[in-house]
Protein backbone atom coordinates (compact mmCIF):
# COMPACT_ATOMS: atom_id res chain seq x y z
CA UNK A 1 0.00 0.00 0.00
CA UNK A 2 1.08 3.32 -0.66
CA UNK A 3 -0.04 6.74 0.70
CA UNK A 4 0.73 10.58 0.80
CA UNK A 5 1.48 12.65 3.40
CA UNK A 6 -0.23 16.19 4.51
CA UNK A 7 1.60 18.61 6.56
CA UNK A 8 0.31 22.09 7.75
CA UNK A 9 1.96 24.60 8.45
CA UNK A 10 1.01 28.96 9.01
CA UNK A 11 3.86 31.15 8.40
CA UNK A 12 4.82 33.12 10.80
CA UNK A 13 6.66 36.50 11.17
CA UNK A 14 9.94 35.15 12.59
CA UNK A 15 9.77 32.00 10.10
CA UNK A 16 12.22 32.38 6.93
CA UNK A 17 10.21 33.14 3.67
CA UNK A 18 10.96 31.75 0.98
CA UNK A 19 9.89 28.12 0.55
CA UNK A 20 13.35 26.09 0.66
CA UNK A 21 14.62 27.94 3.30
CA UNK A 22 11.04 27.93 5.07
CA UNK A 23 11.88 23.47 4.90
CA UNK A 24 15.20 23.85 6.23
CA UNK A 25 14.44 25.83 8.80
CA UNK A 26 11.48 23.04 9.23
CA UNK A 27 14.25 20.46 9.59
CA UNK A 28 13.67 18.98 5.85
CA UNK A 29 16.52 17.29 4.90
CA UNK A 30 18.55 17.44 1.87
CA UNK A 31 17.04 14.12 0.71
CA UNK A 32 13.50 15.02 1.70
CA UNK A 33 13.71 18.02 -0.21
CA UNK A 34 15.13 16.27 -3.60
CA UNK A 35 12.11 13.93 -3.19
CA UNK A 36 9.72 16.44 -2.89
CA UNK A 37 11.01 18.42 -5.95
CA UNK A 38 12.00 15.47 -7.73
CA UNK A 39 9.43 12.50 -6.91
CA UNK A 40 5.81 14.02 -7.23
CA UNK A 41 6.01 15.94 -3.84
CA UNK A 42 3.84 19.07 -4.58
CA UNK A 43 3.72 22.32 -2.31
CA UNK A 44 0.42 24.65 -1.59
CA UNK A 45 0.42 28.54 -1.06
CA UNK A 46 -2.88 29.42 0.37
CA UNK A 47 -4.11 26.82 -2.14
CA UNK A 48 -2.39 28.20 -5.06
CA UNK A 49 0.86 25.29 -6.39
CA UNK A 50 4.10 26.77 -5.54
CA UNK A 51 8.14 26.19 -5.99
CA UNK A 52 10.63 26.43 -3.64
CA UNK A 53 11.92 29.67 -4.74
CA UNK A 54 8.36 31.39 -3.60
CA UNK A 55 8.62 34.18 -0.93
CA UNK A 56 5.74 33.71 1.01
CA UNK A 57 4.11 36.32 3.67
CA UNK A 58 3.25 36.32 7.19
CA UNK A 59 0.19 34.55 7.77
CA UNK A 60 -0.22 32.56 4.71
CA UNK A 61 -1.50 29.01 5.02
CA UNK A 62 1.43 26.36 2.86
CA UNK A 63 0.49 22.77 2.29
CA UNK A 64 3.05 20.25 1.49
CA UNK A 65 2.27 17.11 0.38
CA UNK A 66 4.58 14.36 0.84
CA UNK A 67 6.14 12.38 -2.21
CA UNK A 68 4.93 8.80 -2.07
CA UNK A 69 6.64 6.40 0.20
CA UNK A 70 6.60 2.58 -1.09
CA UNK A 71 7.05 0.01 1.03
CA UNK A 72 9.82 -2.41 0.49
CA UNK A 73 9.19 -6.09 0.05
CA UNK A 74 12.00 -6.87 2.19
CA UNK A 75 9.98 -6.94 5.61
CA UNK A 76 6.66 -8.79 4.82
CA UNK A 77 3.64 -8.14 6.78
CA UNK A 78 2.92 -10.26 9.59
CA UNK A 79 0.20 -9.83 12.16
CA UNK A 80 0.43 -9.86 15.65
CA UNK A 81 0.07 -8.47 19.19
CA UNK A 82 0.56 -4.85 19.46
CA UNK A 83 0.33 -2.95 22.40
CA UNK A 84 0.34 0.63 21.16
CA UNK A 85 1.16 3.46 24.18
CA UNK A 86 1.44 6.46 21.92
CA UNK A 87 -0.11 7.27 18.01
CA UNK A 88 -0.39 9.62 15.98
CA UNK A 89 -0.12 10.75 12.52
CA UNK A 90 3.82 11.54 12.39
CA UNK A 91 4.97 8.31 14.92
CA UNK A 92 4.23 5.41 16.62
CA UNK A 93 5.40 4.13 19.96
CA UNK A 94 4.92 0.64 20.94
CA UNK A 95 5.70 -2.02 24.45
CA UNK A 96 7.62 -4.80 22.96
CA UNK A 97 7.21 -7.87 24.38
CA UNK A 98 10.51 -10.04 25.58
CA UNK A 99 11.38 -12.96 23.00
CA UNK A 100 11.05 -10.98 19.66
CA UNK A 101 13.42 -9.04 17.53
CA UNK A 102 12.80 -5.70 16.79
CA UNK A 103 13.97 -6.06 13.12
CA UNK A 104 14.72 -9.59 10.47
CA UNK A 105 18.12 -10.67 10.52
CA UNK A 106 19.38 -11.06 6.97
CA UNK A 107 17.82 -14.36 4.82
CA UNK A 108 15.74 -15.14 7.82
CA UNK A 109 11.84 -14.61 7.84
CA UNK A 110 11.02 -14.87 11.14
CA UNK A 111 8.30 -12.76 12.58
CA UNK A 112 9.88 -9.61 14.36
CA UNK A 113 8.23 -6.21 15.71
CA UNK A 114 9.05 -4.97 12.27
CA UNK A 115 6.74 -7.76 10.33
CA UNK A 116 3.91 -7.47 12.89
CA UNK A 117 4.00 -3.59 12.66
CA UNK A 118 3.81 -3.31 9.05
CA UNK A 119 0.77 -5.86 9.55
CA UNK A 120 -1.01 -3.04 12.05
CA UNK A 121 -0.17 0.13 9.89
CA UNK A 122 -1.44 -1.67 6.49
CA UNK A 123 -5.19 -2.71 8.77
CA UNK A 124 -5.46 0.36 9.89
CA UNK A 125 -5.31 2.47 5.98
CA UNK A 126 -1.30 3.95 6.87
CA UNK A 127 1.47 3.13 4.68
CA UNK A 128 3.55 0.21 5.87
CA UNK A 129 6.77 1.75 5.01
CA UNK A 130 9.00 0.84 8.45
CA UNK A 131 10.98 3.72 9.81
CA UNK A 132 12.71 1.76 13.10
CA UNK A 133 13.72 4.95 15.45
CA UNK A 134 14.47 3.12 18.38
CA UNK A 135 15.72 -0.94 18.55
CA UNK A 136 15.83 -3.13 21.41
CA UNK A 137 17.89 -6.46 21.77
CA UNK A 138 15.49 -9.86 21.25
CA UNK A 139 15.44 -10.30 25.15
CA UNK A 140 15.05 -6.80 26.75
CA UNK A 141 11.13 -5.68 26.46
CA UNK A 142 9.61 -2.22 26.26
CA UNK A 143 9.05 1.13 24.53
CA UNK A 144 10.11 1.11 20.81
CA UNK A 145 9.13 4.31 18.58
CA UNK A 146 8.58 3.45 14.66
CA UNK A 147 8.46 7.06 12.62
CA UNK A 148 5.46 6.77 10.06
CA UNK A 149 7.44 8.79 7.60
CA UNK A 150 10.70 9.93 6.37
CA UNK A 151 10.06 13.45 7.48
CA UNK A 152 9.17 11.96 11.07
CA UNK A 153 11.75 10.16 11.11
CA UNK A 154 14.61 12.95 10.38
CA UNK A 155 12.77 14.80 12.91
CA UNK A 156 12.88 12.24 15.35
CA UNK A 157 16.54 11.32 14.40
CA UNK A 158 17.89 14.93 15.29
CA UNK A 159 16.45 14.55 18.75
CA UNK A 160 17.28 11.39 19.07
CA UNK A 161 20.45 12.07 21.58
CA UNK A 162 19.39 15.19 23.12
CA UNK A 163 17.52 16.60 25.94
CA UNK A 164 14.28 16.18 23.59
CA UNK A 165 14.47 12.39 23.67
CA UNK A 166 15.43 11.03 27.54
CA UNK A 167 15.53 6.96 27.81
CA UNK A 168 15.26 5.32 30.50
CA UNK A 169 15.28 1.57 31.62
CA UNK A 170 15.02 -0.48 34.51
CA UNK A 171 17.22 -3.96 35.47
CA UNK A 172 17.73 -5.95 38.46
CA UNK A 173 20.77 -6.79 38.83
CA UNK A 174 23.10 -8.90 40.89
CA UNK A 175 24.37 -7.56 43.87
CA UNK A 176 24.31 -4.02 45.18
CA UNK A 177 25.47 -0.74 43.53
CA UNK A 178 28.04 1.11 45.44
CA UNK A 179 27.41 4.29 45.63
CA UNK A 180 23.83 3.57 45.02
CA UNK A 181 23.50 6.30 42.16
CA UNK A 182 25.78 7.76 40.04
CA UNK A 183 27.33 7.82 36.20
CA UNK A 184 29.03 4.87 34.90
CA UNK A 185 31.68 6.28 32.04
CA UNK A 186 33.39 3.33 30.23
CA UNK A 187 33.96 3.32 26.52
CA UNK A 188 32.64 0.28 24.79
CA UNK A 189 34.16 -1.34 21.79
CA UNK A 190 33.69 -5.06 19.78
CA UNK A 191 34.69 -7.52 21.85
CA UNK A 192 37.10 -9.40 19.66
CA UNK A 193 36.33 -12.75 20.69
CA UNK A 194 33.00 -12.66 18.88
CA UNK A 195 31.45 -9.85 16.62
CA UNK A 196 27.97 -9.81 18.20
CA UNK A 197 29.44 -9.04 21.93
CA UNK A 198 30.57 -6.04 22.65
CA UNK A 199 33.52 -5.32 25.80
CA UNK A 200 35.04 -1.86 27.65
CA UNK A 201 37.79 -1.41 25.09
CA UNK A 202 39.86 1.66 26.64
CA UNK A 203 42.09 2.22 23.23
CA UNK A 204 39.16 1.93 20.73
CA UNK A 205 35.91 2.20 22.10
CA UNK A 206 33.30 4.58 21.79
CA UNK A 207 32.71 7.35 24.46
CA UNK A 208 29.19 5.51 26.22
CA UNK A 209 27.68 7.23 29.53
CA UNK A 210 24.68 5.59 31.63
CA UNK A 211 23.15 7.09 34.74
CA UNK A 212 21.77 4.66 37.84
CA UNK A 213 19.65 5.43 40.31
CA UNK A 214 19.11 2.42 42.87
CA UNK A 215 15.06 2.22 42.79
CA UNK A 216 14.63 -1.05 45.58
CA UNK A 217 17.78 -2.96 47.19
CA UNK A 218 17.13 -7.38 47.84
CA UNK A 219 19.20 -8.96 49.87
CA UNK A 220 21.33 -10.26 46.77
CA UNK A 221 20.47 -8.21 43.88
CA UNK A 222 18.89 -4.70 43.07
CA UNK A 223 16.20 -2.79 40.68
CA UNK A 224 17.94 0.03 39.01
CA UNK A 225 16.66 3.05 36.72
CA UNK A 226 18.88 3.79 33.83
CA UNK A 227 19.46 6.57 31.76
CA UNK A 228 21.33 6.47 28.37
CA UNK A 229 23.28 9.56 27.56
CA UNK A 230 24.48 7.64 24.21
CA UNK A 231 23.25 4.77 22.58
CA UNK A 232 25.94 1.79 22.15
CA UNK A 233 24.60 -1.35 21.59
CA UNK A 234 24.27 -3.37 24.73
CA UNK A 235 25.65 -0.54 26.42
CA UNK A 236 23.57 -0.55 29.41
CA UNK A 237 24.27 -4.92 29.50
CA UNK A 238 28.00 -4.05 28.97
CA UNK A 239 28.41 -1.35 31.52
CA UNK A 240 26.62 -3.55 34.80
CA UNK A 241 29.06 -6.31 33.98
CA UNK A 242 31.97 -3.65 33.81
CA UNK A 243 30.54 -2.48 37.12
CA UNK A 244 30.54 -6.12 38.21
CA UNK A 245 26.58 -5.91 39.05
CA UNK A 246 25.45 -7.76 35.59
CA UNK A 247 22.12 -8.06 35.23
CA UNK A 248 19.61 -11.21 35.90
CA UNK A 249 19.57 -13.60 33.19
CA UNK A 250 21.57 -11.75 31.00
CA UNK A 251 23.86 -15.14 29.95
CA UNK A 252 25.35 -13.62 26.70
CA UNK A 253 27.19 -11.62 29.18
CA UNK A 254 27.51 -14.12 32.62
CA UNK A 255 27.80 -17.22 30.67
CA UNK A 256 25.74 -18.99 33.42
CA UNK A 257 21.68 -20.16 33.53
CA UNK A 258 18.98 -18.38 35.89
CA UNK A 259 16.59 -20.12 36.49
CA UNK A 260 14.27 -17.02 38.37
CA UNK A 261 14.36 -15.81 34.79
CA UNK A 262 14.89 -17.11 31.40
CA UNK A 263 16.33 -13.68 29.84
CA UNK A 264 18.15 -10.84 30.57
CA UNK A 265 16.12 -8.45 33.33
CA UNK A 266 16.00 -5.53 31.06
CA UNK A 267 13.03 -3.18 30.33
CA UNK A 268 12.32 0.33 28.53
CA UNK A 269 10.45 1.48 30.82
CA UNK A 270 9.87 4.83 29.96
CA UNK A 271 10.33 7.91 26.97
CA UNK A 272 10.39 11.78 27.62
CA UNK A 273 9.89 13.03 23.79
CA UNK A 274 9.54 16.35 23.07
CA UNK A 275 7.55 16.00 20.13
CA UNK A 276 9.56 17.19 17.14
CA UNK A 277 6.40 18.80 14.99
CA UNK A 278 4.32 20.29 17.54
CA UNK A 279 6.43 20.94 20.07
CA UNK A 280 4.41 18.71 23.30
CA UNK A 281 6.17 16.95 26.04
CA UNK A 282 5.37 13.02 25.79
CA UNK A 283 5.80 11.24 29.03
CA UNK A 284 5.24 7.78 27.98
CA UNK A 285 5.54 4.56 30.41
CA UNK A 286 5.57 1.14 29.62
CA UNK A 287 4.64 -1.21 33.14
CA UNK A 288 7.42 -3.63 34.63
CA UNK A 289 6.86 -6.87 32.60
CA UNK A 290 5.53 -9.84 34.35
CA UNK A 291 8.76 -11.64 34.47
CA UNK A 292 10.53 -9.23 36.13
CA UNK A 293 7.70 -8.12 38.70
CA UNK A 294 7.94 -11.86 39.78
CA UNK A 295 11.44 -11.95 39.57
CA UNK A 296 11.40 -8.47 42.04
CA UNK A 297 8.78 -10.82 44.15
CA UNK A 298 10.59 -13.43 44.92
CA UNK A 299 14.12 -11.32 45.70
CA UNK A 300 12.12 -9.41 47.85
CA UNK A 301 11.22 -12.82 49.68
Amino acid sequence: MTSRRYLKYRVTETDKKVIRKFLVHKKFSSSQLHNLKNKGGLIFVNHRQRHFNYQMKTGDEILIVMSVETPSDLIKPMPGQVDVIYEDKYFLVINKPPGIASLPAKALTSKTMANIVKYYLEQNGENGTIHLVTRLDRDTSGLMVFAKNSYAHSMLDQILHSDHFQKYYLAIIYGHMEPESGLIDLPIGIDQSAFYLRTIDHDNGKPSKTIYKTVERFSRGSLLKLKLLTGRTHQIRVHLKASGHPIFGDYMYTNQEEPLINRQALHCAELKIVHPVTGELLDLQAPLPEDMTRLCQTLRG
